[in-house]
């Protein structure tokens, strides 16, 4: 699969950054369980959270201490980053007595959530882009803004959930993939699904539908180094379990204790099979997918397109869209509490995105319009979220510019204003002229011994 630059790139990207990166919503569950657990590392050389249990409903129980009930990924990601706040600020190190928690002080929050979860936002929205101008000419910077300021995922980007740095770990597995020629190149296919786990534990669903397209593709060979590839991430894994809760084969999910544990504790940690509730809120109630992001129909028929042109990756993808839209429409919570919308299917985004390249050569004026409305939509999602948990204004939420002295009404009418412009820009480019199949988009056919 190719990756192609487009005209106005750096700019797109900036304004989806400026219309994105400076939210500062509230400090949540997610901020003090991954944190709690990089705190402890830091201050106290253990991976319990026992003085900081209390702060945070995200926690597990086991051997008599408490643990964050979260893949590790994130707060390993986070140590850097938490150790470089803390040296800048003296008052954020503490002993282990837990005051001065850093996921109370919004500046060093901030900086945290953009180093755990905004740095992977982009490389996201800037994988998204190229990989679609490389498929259609002329259709990266739509499908890079839809994916930035017309979805979830940009409300995602500056915050600690581990779906985006999941999203792009098993996209670039995904693009990776295509572009494999040789055996040994599936290691690094391995390698990046393993990473996805280590953010969130249901990227394995996506992990095994990588496994099935490097047996299809490559053969025996690409699978066996696919799986060796994902070695690594899984040894880190095993001896965080291991060290946490006695084996490493066992999950914080099994040891959930907080006022969802009755429910978690029903078929596989809490997700069953999709129910007409899951399927209802996964697609329009409150935040869904389809009321937020219209233009995902749109994709969806552009990935059929797709699929005539090279039916293994288009059903690849579609595949690891659908496993994570069925695990999140038959979990107990499909929107995960506090959120923009149903959070677990963020992995879905960019695979269905896929798709709207296609669209865009097809049905043009239609895609553009869904596109715009999703825009704008996701936009008001993004700075209602966080408040009412709807898609329903009460009050402005805090941004940077405001924590600088701007209201906090003008810091989010800078923030809506580059992120409708960033849409303004990338659709622009596209009056004119014909959406055209990129030579070289599709990749060429791979025998099973990789030459």
């Amino acid at each position: 699969m190719r990756l192609s630059g487009y005209p106005r790139e750096w700019l797109v990207l900036a304004l989806i950054a400026l219309g994105t990166l400076p939210l500062v919503s509230i400090s949540g569950a997610q901020d003090s369980s991954r944190l709690a657990v990089s705190d402890s590392i830091l201050l106290r050389d253990k991976l319990n959270i026992d003085p900081y249990w209390r702060l945070t409903i995200d926690r597990a129980f086991q051997g008599g201490h408490w643990y964050s009930d979260k893949a590790p990924g994130i707060a390993l990601l986070a140590l850097p980053a938490v150790e470089v706040v803390r040296l800048a600020d003296p008052k954020l190190v503490t002993s282990s007595s837990g005051r001065h928690q850093i996921w109370l002080s919004r500046w060093p929050l901030w900086a945290v959530r953009i180093w755990g979860g905004g740095l992977a936002f982009l490389g996201l929205v800037f994988l998204a882009g190229r990989v679609a101008e490389g498929l259609v000419e002329r259709a990266g910077a739509p499908v890079a803004a839809t994916l930035g300021v017309g979805t979830m995922i940009g409300s995602l980007g500056p915050t600690l959930f581990g779906h985006v740095p999941d999203a792009l770990a098993l996209l670039a597995a995904y693009v990776v993939a295509t572009r494999a020629r040789r055996p040994r190149a599936w290691v690094w296919v391995g390698l990046l699904a393993g990473i996805g786990v280590l953010f969130e534990y249901p990227a394995g669903l996506a992990a095994l539908v990588l496994l099935v397209y490097a047996w299809r593709r490559g053969g025996s060979r690409a699978a066996l180094a696919t799986v060796i590839g994902g070695i690594p991430p899984a040894i880190v894994i095993g001896v965080y379990d291991w060290l946490a809760f006695g084996a490493p084969w066992r999950l914080s999910y099994r040891y959930t204790d907080n006022m969802f544990t009755p429910f978690q504790q029903q078929n596989l940690f809490g997700v069953g099979l999709p129910s007409g509730n899951g399927i209802w809120t996964l697609l329009l109630d409150g935040h869904g997918l389809l009321l937020v992001s219209p233009v995902l129909l749109a994709a969806i028929a552009g990935l059929v397109r797709f699929g005539r042109r090279q039916p293994l990756e288009a059903w690849t993808a579609g595949a690891i869209a659908f496993v994570f839209a069925a695990y999140t429409s038959g979990y107990f919570l499909p929107n995960g509490g506090l959120s923009p919308g149903p959070r677990f299917a963020t992995v879905a985004l960019p695979f269905l995105l896929l798709g709207m390249p296609f669209a865009l050569e097809r049905w043009r004026w239609v895609t553009l319009g869904l596109a715009a409305v999703s825009v704008g939509v996701a936009l008001f999602d993004e700075i209602t979220w966080s408040v009412l948990n709807k898609l329903q204004f009460a009050k402005w939420p805090a941004t940077i510019w405001s924590l600088m002295g701007a209201s906090r009404r003008e810091g989010c009418i800078i923030l809506l204003g580059c992120g409708g412009l960033a849409g303004v820009v990338a659709f622009s480019g596209v009056f004119g002229g014909r959406f055209e199949e990129h030579p070289g988009g599709l990749l060429q056919s791979m025998t099973p011994d990789g030459s």
